[in-house]
């Protein structure tokens, strides 16, 4: 924090409207911790002495200062946050917003889900703090550190998405790489399985043809009897050729005269 003691003595050296006599004795015990790093009693005095004073600047400033130094940013920020609200003088504000933003910053190293958000809002404090004092070197050395670590923040983001979009991208291609594959493969067995089909209807009408072949051609009883009666006619007509012939050869046999 910046010269925390000093801020603490020239805001107690403040006098403020409604700061009852027991609330200053609770900031000034506060402040009696703090300077002997009881930070943890210190936040105890000061969250007292808000329950004890109609305007709570002084101690809720001191309890940002405790939660800070006891490494509790996110509580830090809100106290500041609060205190930025109220009604102050120009250089108090100023301080005000410089502690508002060297918690974010802090807030923002400690939690990288809150990172790029506290350290927008630490740019924009630091910002706000040298308006109220543009002389104010540690604001504008701070300030380019947070834009500085914004910036950073944001490239190892815009890396991040880009590995995540490549990854992606790897992650189609080799899905598509693998439907490719799968189609194929179908494409393989469904031929496959063709030709298994043509080879087996052409065994099957390899073997219906043997089998075909190798038994005698039923014939009904109707043809049966036609070819019995037409092979009668037949060996009737043979007998009648048989007999003319016989018959034929017998007159063409000359008669030897005896002599």
């Amino acid at each position: 924090m910046k010269n925390i003691l000093i801020i603490l003595t020239m805001i107690l050296a403040v006098p403020l409207a409604g700061l009852t006599q027991n609330g200053n004795r609770l900031v000034r015990q506060g402040n009696g911790y703090y300077q002997d790093e009881k930070y943890k009693e210190a936040e105890v005095k000061y969250m007292k002495s808000l329950e004890a004073t109609g305007d709570p600047h002084r101690g809720l400033y001191n309890l940002g200062d405790a939660f800070y130094m006891q490494n509790n940013y996110l509580d830090a920020t809100a106290a500041f946050d609060s205190v930025r609200t109220m009604k102050l003088d120009d250089a108090t504000r100023s301080k005000t917003y410089y502690n508002l933003g060297n918690s974010l910053v802090k807030l923002a190293q400690d939690s990288a889900q809150l990172a790029g958000e506290a350290l927008q809002n630490s740019v924009e404090s630091y910002k706000q703090a040298l308006r109220l004092d543009p002389n104010d070197m540690d604001a504008k050395y701070n300030l380019a550190y947070a834009q500085n670590l914004l910036k950073q923040q944001q490239q190892q983001q815009q890396d991040q998405q880009n590995q995540d979009q490549q990854k992606q991208d790897q992650q189609k291609q080799d899905q598509q790489k693998q439907d490719q594959q799968n189609k194929q493969d179908q494409q393989k067995q469904d031929q496959q399985k063709q030709q298994q089909e043509r080879d087996q209807q052409a065994q099957e009408q390899q073997d219906n043809q043997q089998q075909q072949q190798g038994e005698p051609q039923q014939i009904s009883k109707e043809d049966a009897e036609r070819m019995l009666e037409a092979l009668k006619n037949d060996e009737k007509q043979t007998l009648e050729k048989l007999k003319r012939a016989q018959v034929k050869a017998i007159r063409q046999v000359k008669t030897e005269k005896d002599w």
